[in-house]
């Protein structure tokens, strides 16, 4: 298990102020709390939604929390919606030997300068990118959680520049891996159909993976105490 510092606390979001501020009900107070998401979380509207939070070490900042997971659907399923802490417990998994597309790593390397973008992982000289999808959410919801209807295309810009580079780097190596990652039980993932350029990512994945793309996917499970492994499986086949 990928563990947390201290324990996660539950609470309620009233309100989600802004792209980086959750009003969240802790107790009998009503706190301020950081949201780790700036897009769009699966077009849900934040009022009686149930949280858990993490609190701060850092006396300098301007919330003493972050929400960590939410859960809209029966039986108190978490969907962890912190994608900064992501690499994190993808590390944690590599250093354990518990990520199937890499036993026993002897080299991991984080945020490495690659062409024009930076990539996640350089793991024994291949090449990693880290995804965590959270514009749709693959959970039945209960019927109080409300949800707003949006025609945005989701942003993509950054998808594909990292994209590019991983197929740029088949040029030099044998493998590149693309890695989805839900902090939850979610199912297989093969993309969104209303994201911009839908139709030209798509075609240049399944190319991609002809020169030795690979794409896998982690489920894992969020606790108050911390993060396990569900599940990690390749995916490449369902592209």
């Amino acid at each position: 298990m990928y563990r947390f510092s201290q324990p996660l606390q539950e609470g309620v979001i009233v309100n989600r102020r802004n792209r980086f501020i959750m009003d969240v009900v802790l107790g009998d107070t009503v706190v301020a709390c950081h949201c780790p998401v700036t897009g769009r979380i699966g077009d849900l509207i934040f009022d009686g939604v149930p949280c858990l939070v993490s609190a701060s070490e850092d006396p300098r900042r301007r919330t003493a929390f972050t929400v960590e997971a939410i859960s809209i659907g029966t039986e108190r399923q978490w969907i962890g919606i912190h994608q900064g802490r992501v690499n994190d417990y993808i590390e944690h998994l590599l250093m354990e030997s518990s990520l199937q597309p890499f036993q026993n790593p002897t080299r991991i390397e984080r945020e490495v300068s690659y062409d024009d973008a930076r990539i996640d992982f350089v793991v024994d000289n291949v090449l990693m990118e880290v995804k965590m999808p959270l514009t749709e959410l693959f959970v039945t919801p209960l019927p109080h959680f409300g949800w707003k209807k949006t025609t945005r295309p989701i942003e993509t810009k950054r998808l594909v520049r990292h994209l590019n580079t991983l197929i740029h780097s088949l040029e030099q190596h044998q493998r590149a891996v693309l890695l989805y990652v839900f902090l939850y039980d979610a199912p297989v993932f093969t993309g969104n159909p209303n994201r911009k350029d839908d139709g030209l990512i798509r075609q240049s994945m399944r190319q991609a993976i002809t020169d030795g793309l690979e794409v896998w996917q982690v489920n894992g499970h969020v606790s108050p105490e911390g993060i396990t492994l569900i599940r990690c499986f390749e995916s490449t086949a369902s592209q």
